[in-house]
């Protein structure tokens, strides 16, 4: 009897293993994306079936010399402001029947890729996978209590609203071709927009439990503030806009209500809740008045 090849064996399995472009767009976070782009070599998903496109959205930066790329990265530049236009550009290049998402900030765990795609395998369309955060050297426990609480819920995202972010989603390419590329106008909000576009369309979309990508939550309450105005931004374009000034009345009233909530939540001090409340409630006190400037035309929406 011949022995078997288990070496053989193992690659010739790991190589029917569907072929995954991994699209990352970067803004000036150059000092950032080694840490991420470790995070995707380490993968226990096949490297021989994986393609890594960095999208540059910053022409006036460069990559850095001292990093060691890796054979299946390649990097691209987006002059066009705007993380869509990135992703965009990135999906232009894309080899995979299968895409997947995340940010030059996130880390992935090991076991990021194999969850997401195997969900894709069992028929899914569309994939949205856990967030976690994490407070990054420096860091404001206050923006850190805040993030992890209120931001990223992709539980809600995926099972409740048919959506996801694009720091953690993947797609059948297939998708794409059905119902076009993300809406490269909106400098946020487009990765909401374009997967209620495409489950509005009939495609499927599941939620990855293990499928964790990490995040560092913003250093300062400063950064939320300017979080909020560009979330805000891409709020008033995707919606906003288009409502009458009843609903416009009514969605403002109903967005500043007291987050009283929050006194419920448990495992936290009263000094804690007290913190969220004020944060919380001023935060969108600071987008309200975001979407009235817009509405007014005393500004642009902003990037991050």
């Amino acid at each position: 009897m011949s022995r078997i090849n288990f070496q053989k064996l193992r690659k010739s399995l790991m190589n029917k293993q569907p072929f995954v472009s991994i699209i990352i767009p970067t803004y000036r976070e150059w000092h950032l994306l080694p840490t991420c782009l470790e995070a995707l070599i380490n993968q226990t998903y096949s490297q021989d079936q994986i393609e890594i496109i960095v999208v540059n959205n910053d022409p006036e930066t460069v990559p850095p010399s001292d990093v060691d790329w890796a054979e299946n990265v390649r990097i691209l530049t987006q002059p066009k402001p705007g993380s869509y236009a990135a992703r965009n550009l990135g999906l232009d290049h894309a080899k995979g029947e299968y895409i997947a998402f995340t940010d030059s900030d996130c880390i992935p765990v090991p076991e990021w890729l194999a969850e997401g795609i195997g969900l894709l395998d069992q028929g899914f369309d569309l994939v949205g996978g856990k967030m976690e955060f994490f407070k990054p050297k420096g860091g404001d426990h206050q923006a850190f209590l805040f993030e992890s609480r209120f931001s990223f819920r992709q539980d809600r995202n995926v099972l409740q609203n048919k959506q996801s972010i694009t720091a953690n989603l993947f797609v059948k390419r297939k998708v794409f071709d059905q119902v076009g590329l993300f809406d490269q106008s909106l400098m946020s909000g487009g990765d909401y927009e374009w997967t209620k576009r495409a489950t509005d369309a009939g495609n499927t979309i599941a939620y990855a439990e293990k499928a964790i990508v990490k995040h560092p939550s913003r250093k300062s309450f400063q950064a939320l503030i300017k979080k909020k105005r560009r979330t805000s931004g891409g709020m008033y374009y995707s919606f906003f806009k288009d409502f009458s000034t009843f609903r416009k009345l009514q969605f403002t009233l109903w967005i500043l209500r007291p987050p009283v909530t929050i006194f419920g939540f448990k495992g936290l001090s009263w000094k804690e809740k007290l913190s969220l409340f004020r944060a919380r409630w001023y935060l969108e006190w600071v987008g309200v008045k975001e979407m009235a400037n817009l509405h007014l035309g005393k500004k642009n929406a902003i990037r991050e």
